[in-house]
């Protein structure tokens, strides 16, 4: 069943960092729409120089004719539109009415994501802006303009209700890349994970347990959508770990001919999960196994003989070519969630 589209509305005075936010949801996959759109476009028919003393006086005789929440209902049949293609995020969701009026048709599917900042703050990055952008999203302003601003937003359009209904709030008083990691927190710890995701998560914290740190990899099997095996880089039962004695190196040679070391004191992780399944009776015909990267030429073939059908990794692993070819043929399906080279040995 497809999951239902939602909207959230990012929220702010001016200056603190909702283009920011915005954008990164657009990477995200949000379908990006901007209620203030209306004014520029009025702007540029009337053949007006945009200004904010010029957007004034549209945004006000807008407001004056359809009311309070005449953005938010000019807006709505196009929100509709985009909410059939996916979710959506709003940048300019200004006064009180027109929040009460996007909750009311949305009800739960509207979020409000409010971020924080200090007048100062803001009006330093206002104020250390150059030019306006082709888009006019980032436009300077002087510290008496964005004052100016902040009054007669507040005092006349009480944009200061979404901001304190807001059912995210983030406060952004350091760079952009902090800014994006508080984001990125929130939607992390609200969203449900997808079930490829959830298994990957699981790979991660079983590679903990890897004691070769030329690359703690691990891998999990699932079938039905239960993990039936796990397994993770290390000796034999037993027997001394690199962790503990050192690594013990060999010399070979990759597909391209470059001579490359690699450590074989470890069993690999894919190895060590066939093992444990057989050992307690468990059968993995027809399962699928999760792990950092892709399998080597040797771990390929155990995987094809064991009945492995689908194999998930978060990486590609340099000197794979070999494996995803026989992979192929066997009918094995390989999916690589990052389309990435791992910067570390396998081994």
């Amino acid at each position: 069943m497809k999951k239902k589209s939602h909207i959230i509305a990012v929220v702010g005075m001016t200056g603190s960092g909702k283009s920011v936010v915005s954008d990164y949801l657009v990477s995200k996959g949000y379908q990006f729409l901007r209620c203030g759109q209306i004014t520029l476009d009025i702007i540029k028919k009337k053949g007006l120089k945009p200004s904010e003393e010029n957007e004034k006086i549209i945004r006000e005789g807008i407001r004056k004719e359809h009311g309070m929440a005449a953005y938010a209902i000019m807006n709505k049949e196009k929100i509709d539109k985009m909410l059939k293609k996916g979710n959506v995020v709003i940048d300019g969701l200004y006064s009180w009415s027109e929040y009460k009026f996007l909750k009311n048709v949305y009800q739960d599917d509207f979020k409000v994501l409010a971020i924080i900042s200090d007048p100062e703050t803001r009006y330093q990055r206002l104020e250390k802006r150059k030019e306006i952008d082709e888009k006019m999203r980032h436009r300077p302003a002087s510290r008496e303009q964005a004052m100016s601003r902040d009054y007669a937003e507040i005092e006349n359009i009480e944009k200061g209700g979404p901001i304190a209904m807001a059912d995210y709030v983030v406060i952004n008083s350091g760079t952009k890349e902090e800014l994006i990691e508080k984001i990125k927190n929130i939607f992390e710890c609200n969203r449900r994970l997808e079930w490829d995701e959830y298994f990957m998560q699981i790979v991660h914290a079983v590679s903990k347990r890897a004691t070769c740190d030329r690359g703690k990899t691990a891998c999990i099997i699932v079938k039905n959508k239960r993990i039936i095996a796990t397994g993770y880089v290390g000796s034999p039962i037993g027997l001394p770990h690199c962790d503990e004695v050192g690594h013990l190196y060999e010399m070979r040679y990759d597909e391209q001919g470059n001579k490359t070391e690699h450590c074989i004191r470890t069993i690999h992780a894919e190895q060590n999960a066939i093992a444990q399944a057989a050992k307690y009776g468990i059968s993995v015909d027809g399962a699928t196994l999760y792990m950092k990267l892709e399998p080597c030429f040797w771990c390929a073939k155990q995987l094809i003989n064991a009945g492995i059908k689908r194999i998930v990794c978060e990486k590609r692993y340099h000197g794979a070519k070999l494996t995803r070819h026989m992979l192929k043929q066997a009918g094995v399906k390989l999916e690589v969630l990052h389309d990435e080279m791992a910067t570390y040995d396998r081994m």
